[in-house]
């Protein structure tokens, strides 16, 4: 389904892609949603484990950006070369802004990792993806954000994709 399908109100988890999108500035789609989202339109719901995976893939792009290193095997790069990170801020900036998105920002539990490996039985997903939907499960929320494909074997979610990437 596309993003303008979501009525006010709709409660949504937003998968790490989305926000990457955001930022990169690579959808409009993205940004308006984010937007509803923090003018309160939507419920916007996401969890520590997408923001880490965020502030990861955006520290590699940044890197990348500024050719500090290639995207041949970037995290190598930066693990051999530790002066590199330092130099590297951007990242985080964009990072920061998601607290002002106005989003819950689900805290990962042991419980939500026992749910994601039924999860990832049942569904035969990879396991951060399994975090997504064990988290999901927990708080009742079927409408993902997201531009993975990995999510539309799973029946029980309402799968929302951006159009514009």
């Amino acid at each position: 389904m596309r993003f303008d399908a979501l009525r006010n109100g709709d409660s949504v988890f937003i998968d790490a892609n989305i926000f990457i999108y955001n930022f990169g500035g690579q959808s409009v789609e993205c940004k308006d949603v984010l937007l509803r989202c923090a003018k309160g339109e939507l419920r916007g719901i996401t969890s520590t484990f997408i923001i880490a995976e965020v502030l990861h893939r955006l520290m590699v792009a940044e890197a990348i950006e500024k050719k500090f290193i290639t995207d041949k095997n970037p995290v190598k790069q930066l693990k051999e070369h530790a002066e590199i990170i330092k130099k590297l801020s951007t990242y985080i900036h964009d990072v920061e802004k998601i607290g002002d998105m106005n989003l819950e920002v689900l805290e990962l539990t042991y419980d939500c990792i026992k749910t994601s490996a039924v999860v990832r039985r049942s569904e035969g997903i990879l396991t951060n993806d399994s975090l997504v939907a064990a988290a999901m499960k927990d708080i009742g929320v079927s409408n993902l954000l997201t531009n993975d494909d990995d999510f539309d074997r799973i029946e029980w979610l309402h799968i929302y994709k951006p159009s514009d990437v």
